[in-house]
């Protein structure tokens, strides 16, 4: 009997109420807020975090970003109380051109600014030259664009303005030619001038040399390995050809 008493006064001993047991949980949940308040208060406030470089990357050398006006509203102010994605929305409304304007925090005190360029694919001819990238974004007529096809044929109506970006099935389907270009690294030996868009159903591209290639509007890889086999053909007399015609199954040459 005396057994049975001691194991009941053991479990008596050990039995905690519900109440010490809420009173405990709240206790550690007060223990842990209180730890992230107080780090929180120490990110927030220290000195050791005041913003007082940023830098640019810069790959696409946009140049648009200037470092000492940021720094002229930024420098001294703590790096998380920056909102780092209303600056990058700020940086990307200040130039049309920017495609993705990255901003990061890095610690101690220090901003981060990596810049993303649009890259220009072809130049559309219209009342300018304007270049254009290949979501349909038109940059101003002055970016460096080096040699890039020129998208002409395009609807008298349409005036691109800088910062439009143009769902056009003329545009569209230059832009899938391009990307068929691009794609045979073969064609690097070739310079295409210009994409006649006048019928986006059957379209032509101009190699530098002028010869003018028509290729439709489908089958463009297959199509253009069949230019492959034309071109390097011996013999070829390239200097008095017309067009070449890819349209057909059987290429036709055009002479001049």
């Amino acid at each position: 009997m005396a057994k049975n008493n001691n194991k009941k006064g053991k479990n008596e001993g050990a039995f905690i109420s519900p109440k010490k047991l809420l009173t405990k949980r709240v206790f550690r949940v007060a223990v842990v807020l209180i730890l992230i308040a107080a780090i929180y208060l120490f990110f927030v406030n220290s000195p050791y975090f005041k913003l007082e470089t940023i830098e640019v990357i810069d790959r696409s050398q946009v140049n648009v970003v200037n470092v000492d006006e940021l720094l002229s509203t930024y420098k001294g102010r703590n790096i998380f109380s920056i909102d780092i994605n209303s600056l990058s929305a700020q940086i990307k409304s200040d130039a049309v051109f920017i495609k993705h304007a990255i901003v990061k925090r890095i610690l101690p005190n220090k901003l981060e600014i990596e810049i993303v360029g649009r890259i220009p694919i072809a130049k559309l001819k219209s009342h300018k030259y304007f270049p254009i990238d290949r979501t349909g974004m038109v940059l101003p007529p002055d970016t460096k664009t080096g040699k890039l096809p020129i998208i002409m044929g395009l609807s008298m109506w349409l005036r691109p303005k800088v910062g439009m970006e143009l769902n056009n099935p003329q545009i569209e389907s230059a832009f899938l030619l391009i990307d068929a270009l691009r794609e045979n690294s073969w064609m690097s030996g070739y310079t295409v001038s210009a994409i006649d868009v006048s019928n986006y159903k059957n379209l032509s591209f101009y190699l530098e040399s002028g010869i003018e290639v028509k290729i439709g509007s489908e089958d463009f890889i297959a199509r253009l390995n069949r230019l492959k086999a034309t071109l390097a053909k011996p013999g070829l007399d390239k200097e008095n050809i017309k067009y070449i015609d890819l349209r057909f199954k059987d290429v036709v040459i055009g002479p001049k």
